[in-house]
């Protein structure tokens, strides 16, 4: 057994794909579709779905993975094999996958996904021998964080569905962008906002106010990182009215102001 649980044999990496190449497949390894950004459905057996940015798609060995971008798609691809593949250790994964996410999992560690997928990137833009170890290890920490929330769930007896929250999140994934508050999205689903709130961290791990700032701010990110737009111009795009509160949003969020965040990631940076 290796040091980490999976190992990688195949990864690649797509920006704003705007199709897959092959609509289906029965692979008989893991695949695993880490997405950035862009939304696609899926179907794995009989369980299907919709996945966007910050969620995590794994598809077992030896099953049918049926995929179709909505919107352009830019996500991390990895074929893979884990190092116990007996039961009840890789029947357990499976289970935990079918069972609690669908085989769509949303990390409650947004922050720490979406560094993992940034570091990924840069990684995968060398491909030399001390990168590809260093993917390996950012892999990992994602499937780790699966099994952690997974366990944690299945430990608290979590294993029902809620699909109002799974539609409470697709609330917040499509308004993300513009003004929004979680009253509405809370009266929508005539439910209480205190109700929302409860149930969408029972199911998700993240508060819905989090996880609405998350998602705006990875976009915020990558808009930092691949545009030379203005903080306005950014924040617009992001939800906010003006760059000042988006400003002190975007620092209490990452600890670093937007200016510093693109010198030491944008365009020309070393």
């Amino acid at each position: 057994m290796g040091a980490y649980p999976i190992t990688i044999v195949y990864q690649d990496y797509w920006k704003e794909k705007p199709r897959f190449i092959k609509s289906r497949a029965n692979e008989p390894r893991w695949l695993m579709f880490a997405v950035e950004d862009g939304r696609f459905t899926y179907q794995i057996d009989d369980v299907g779905g919709e996945a966007a940015a910050g969620d995590i798609v794994i598809c077992p060995p030896c099953m049918e993975f049926r995929r179709e971008v909505v919107a352009p798609l830019s996500f991390h691809y990895f074929v893979f094999h884990t190092h116990d593949n007996s039961e009840p250790g890789e029947g357990r994964s499976i289970d935990l996958l079918r069972s609690l996410f669908s085989f769509k999992y949303t990390a409650s560690e947004q922050d720490r996904l979406f560094n993992n997928f940034r570091l990924l990137s840069r990684m995968s833009r060398t491909q030399d021998a001390q990168s590809k170890r260093w993917m390996q290890h950012f892999v990992n920490d994602i499937w780790v964080l699966f099994h952690l929330d997974a366990e944690q769930l299945a430990t608290q007896d979590r294993l029902a569905e809620d699909k109002l929250m799974k539609e409470a999140k697709a609330l917040i994934d499509h308004h993300a962008f513009r003004e929004v508050r979680l009253q509405d999205i809370a009266a929508l689903l005539h439910i209480h906002p205190v109700q929302l709130s409860r149930r969408f961290q029972h199911v998700f791990g993240i508060a819905p106010s989090r996880y609405l700032i998350s998602v705006r701010m990875e976009k915020a990110k990558r808009l930092l990182v691949q545009t030379e737009y203005t903080l306005d111009h950014i924040a617009r795009l992001c939800g906010y009215e003006n760059g000042f509160y988006f400003s002190r949003v975007f620092t209490h969020y990452s600890k670093v102001n937007p200016s510093q965040y693109r010198k030491m990631y944008g365009i020309g940076s070393p």
